[in-house]
């Protein structure tokens, strides 16, 4: 006889970790913490000491590709590694799935607060910079060890409430999340079978959309981090299209548009920070050749660490604010 398991929204997982079990109603509208990604699902979940926590699945498809798997469990290597890092504390495999048990730390996601905060432009800009020079020591920190993050973007970063759980826009804290898309500096990414591409195209740099992996460097994470912090000032994304193909033009060839909202001096290091290759056709008119020389032309005029970043960010602070 066969048994057919009906999974409804009631439904409840018990995980059997290491040193405690969690609970998780994976069908649960109000478990799910964001959309399912083309990597992974998070929910909150619980413990059985009774504490919250953030479960993350490596989604079913990916459940038995070696390396995708090899990936998910190495983001525990980066738990309690430095105060500006949120990372998982125990890996699970239970019943042909993977899972991450993650520490649940009061907060919101860069990318709902973006959407849905209203503050004065000042406190934005304030907010921005906080979080720059927060997270380029989380950056430094990584790249000190020959790894980049390479998927730095507005749901990646938390803002952290505190102890009265609130969110305190005079002093800010922030916090990196999600280390499964790292990647050796100046080296390809690990070969999977998965055929998605190990980069979010609206915030990755024209040398990561183009898989010129000797280019993809520390100043690659300092790209993404000022389109992050440019995105907080203004409340929308730096490229924003539908279409893919209008997307790559963009992220590969236009500049940041000046906006009257930035000051005129962080302005200015942002656009340092987010250099491209001056393409006076489509990209694919080029030779690889052609096109690599372009790339590598402009990522020698960006921020080559997370140290002169941070140089240019305090500058700015100390001269204008």
């Amino acid at each position: 006889m066969q048994y057919i398991c009906i999974m409804t929204k009631e439904t409840t997982i018990t995980l059997y970790g290491k040193n405690d079990e969690y609970y998780f109603k994976p069908h649960s509208e109000n478990a799910k913490i964001r959309k399912t990604s083309k990597f992974s699902s998070v929910f909150k979940g619980i413990s059985g000491k009774g504490n919250e926590v953030i479960i993350k699945a490596l989604i079913k498809e990916l459940a038995y590709d070696p390396l995708e798997v090899e990936l998910f469990k190495n983001e525990t290597q980066w738990f309690n590694s430095h105060h500006n890092i949120i990372a998982p504390y125990e890996y699970i495999y239970q019943n042909g799935r993977h899972y991450l048990i993650i520490e649940y730390v009061p907060g919101i996601d860069m990318g709902i607060y973006i959407k849905k905060k209203r503050n004065i432009l000042q406190k934005r800009v304030n907010l921005a910079l906080e979080c720059g020079l927060q997270i380029l020591d989380a950056l430094e920190f990584i790249h000190h060890k020959g790894i980049i993050h390479a998927d730095i973007k507005p749901a990646n970063i938390m803002l952290l409430k505190n102890n009265k759980g609130k969110i305190d826009i005079a002093k800010p804290e922030f916090n990196l999340l999600d280390f499964g898309m790292i990647r050796e500096a100046n080296m390809p990414p690990p070969v999977t079978n998965s055929p998605k591409p190990h980069f979010v195209l609206r915030y990755s740099p024209p040398e990561q959309v183009l898989n010129f992996h000797n280019l993809t460097s520390f100043h690659s994470d300092i790209h993404n981090l000022a389109l992050l912090m440019y995105e907080i000032i203004i409340k929308e994304p730096v490229y924003n299209s539908a279409i893919s193909m209008l997307l790559i033009n963009l992220q590969l060839s236009h500049p940041i548009s000046v906006k009257k909202q930035i000051p005129t001096e962080l302005m200015r290091v942002l656009q340092k920070a987010t250099t491209k290759p001056k393409f006076t056709k489509p990209h694919n008119h080029y030779k690889r050749s052609e096109a690599y020389s372009l790339v590598e032309e402009a990522v020698t005029k960006r921020y080559q660490s997370a140290e002169e970043f941070r140089k240019a960010l305090l500058t700015f602070r100390s001269n204008c604010i």
